[in-house]
């Protein structure tokens, strides 16, 4: 039993460092020699890569983030453990991609690197949910945040409906509380600043396009 915590810690400690991989980051300083984080909506996530440096070095940037969260399921299974530790293990890579100890612990929100674990718990009912959350956030909203929501509540229906393990029914509400953890605090923050209230949630779940100064669209 002990043996298989010291294996289990271990497997989540490198898929920690593998999610803390800064792609967004590193793609953008390729490209444009910028930060991510002082470009856009100074997201250091693979949607404002796309937005604010380039379509392709955004959408490297994102499979390779859903790779990451993908890689931190496979390395606590390869470790021998399954159910709440495979959980873990893609928790631990999303941790890693949204406060990076790279990057003195400022990172994304999350959303590939969930995504890919998602995949790897649940290859056939994630992959039914895609489209879904890819309407919402590309043609509906443009915020990946309300097709976070809204997909991941519906993959929750669908796993149970399916009859998967617990661990699995539960999992896409974990990571949503995972990114909200990342997210929540921000606009908190945010909200305490700004009069303007209800133009910042209409923002947070309908997009608001920005400038590469940082500074929304008109």
């Amino acid at each position: 039993m002990t043996f298989s915590y010291v294996r289990g810690g271990a497997a989540l400690l490198l898929a920690y460092l593998l999610g803390a991989i800064p792609f967004s980051y590193i793609f953008t300083r390729w490209v444009s020699g910028e930060d991510i984080r002082t470009l856009g909506n100074r997201n250091a996530g693979a949607a404002n890569v796309f937005r604010a440096v380039s379509r392709t070095a955004g959408a490297a940037a994102s499979v390779l983030d859903i790779a990451k969260g993908a890689a931190g399921v496979a390395l606590v299974q390869a470790a021998g453990l399954t159910g709440l530790w495979s959980v873990a293990g893609g928790v631990a890579a999303v941790l890693g991609h949204n406060y990076p100890v790279y990057l003195k612990f400022r990172g994304g929100r999350g959303l590939g690197a969930s995504i890919g674990a998602l995949l790897m718990l649940m290859p056939l009912e994630t992959a039914m949910v895609l489209p879904l959350l890819g309407v919402i956030f590309l043609v509906v909203t443009g915020s990946a945040i309300t097709g976070a929501i809204i997909s991941f509540l519906c993959l929750i229906s669908l796993a149970w409906w399916r009859e998967q393990p617990l661990s699995h029914i539960l999992a896409p509400l974990v990571f949503l509380l995972t990114m909200g953890a990342r997210w929540i605090p921000q606009k908190i923050h945010t909200l305490c600043q700004v009069q303007d209230k209800k133009g910042l949630l209409k923002s947070a779940l309908l997009h608001t396009r920005y400038t590469s100064d940082g500074q929304p669209k008109k």
